[in-house]
């Protein structure tokens, strides 16, 4: 007879073995000694029925798992989390109220994580107060579930907080979140990331604007970053929101990208003429044709090849 518990032997291998093949089993043997596992005294054994008991989701896996987020083992408590953050289980939301009040950030940043998926309106007054929350954590998860609910009336405190926080880690998330809005708002705050200390939250805008296809008036601001930002990683953002605005205007600021050091910037120069369809342009990309990168010779033949077509050539 298979033992429903991980208690039969003293050996913590043998238990954490017996989870693994556990998974093998029918549901309700597997249930009980993977629960069982969950209270083990080994943190190896915890851990393993942590990831185990997410093949077997359910509200019966609700409880154990949220008792390991106050676990004394790190990679128990992750464990946990991450089973929690995809078990899409609509119960979490009773959970709310007593787990968002624990003394931990790590608590109360996977209760939300947690609930995320589900798009619940009932996480949003939650989230909005998670806004406010000492820990950076909390703060990324509550602006990710008002990012995932995609209601407008959200937009203004996203904005705030992308352009107030303390964070450059949460403005950057923030600025993300704002990509379902093309608002006034939305926009607004957007750009003044633009101008953000961090270079992260500057590529994140940059990025954003793009996705929201942003008024063609952000387009002065888009090139004026093009040309004083140090870092290539905002360049590239920058390069290929400016293509999918066309910024037309941009141009001949664009074209001057094609002999920068970093290949990804010509790369995406290229591409980004192509999207602008200018045929002054041509000249610039023709040359990029003998860039020493193949794939930057690639991507000005397909924007040539754009011209032409754009063109009827």
């Amino acid at each position: 007879m298979i033992s429903r518990t991980t208690d039969s032997t003293s050996d913590p291998d043998a238990r954490r073995l017996l989870i693994i093949d556990a998974l093998d089993m029918d549901d309700m043997d597997a249930i009980d000694i993977i629960l069982s596992g969950l209270s083990d005294s080994s943190p190896k054994v915890r851990e393993e029925a942590a990831k185990a008991i997410g093949d077997f989701p359910g509200e019966h896996m609700i409880e154990p798992l949220l008792l390991l987020l106050d676990d004394p083992d790190e990679a128990v408590r992750k464990a946990a989390s991450n089973t929690l953050a995809d078990c899409n289980q609509v119960k979490l939301l009773d959970y709310l109220d007593e787990y968002l009040k624990d003394k931990s950030s790590f608590v109360r940043s996977s209760i939300l994580r947690a609930v995320k998926p589900l798009k619940n309106n009932r996480s949003a007054e939650y989230a909005l107060k998670g806004l406010l929350d000492s820990s950076e954590a909390v703060r990324i998860e509550s602006i990710g579930i008002l990012g995932y609910l995609k209601n407008p009336d959200y937009i203004s405190s996203l904005a705030t907080i992308a352009v107030s926080d303390n964070s450059p880690n949460v403005r950057r998330v923030a600025m993300g979140a704002l990509g379902y809005s093309s608002s006034e708002v939305a926009c607004s705050a957007l750009v003044d990331g633009l101008g953000d200390i961090s270079w992260q939250v500057r590529a994140e805008s940059a990025a954003t604007i793009g996705k929201i296809k942003a008024p063609s008036h952000v387009c002065n601001k888009l090139i004026e970053l093009l040309e004083n930002d140090e870092y290539w990683q905002v360049i590239v953002k920058v390069l290929a929101t400016i293509g999918a605005i066309r910024c037309i205007s941009s141009v001949n600021v664009v074209s001057a990208f094609l002999l920068h050091q970093e290949p990804n910037v010509r790369k995406e120069a290229a591409g980004c003429l192509g999207e602008l369809g200018d045929q002054s342009a041509l000249a610039a990309l023709e040359a990029a044709l003998h860039d020493r990168d193949p794939d930057v010779r690639k991507i000005a033949a397909f924007a040539i090849a754009k011209l032409d077509r754009s063109f009827g050539v």
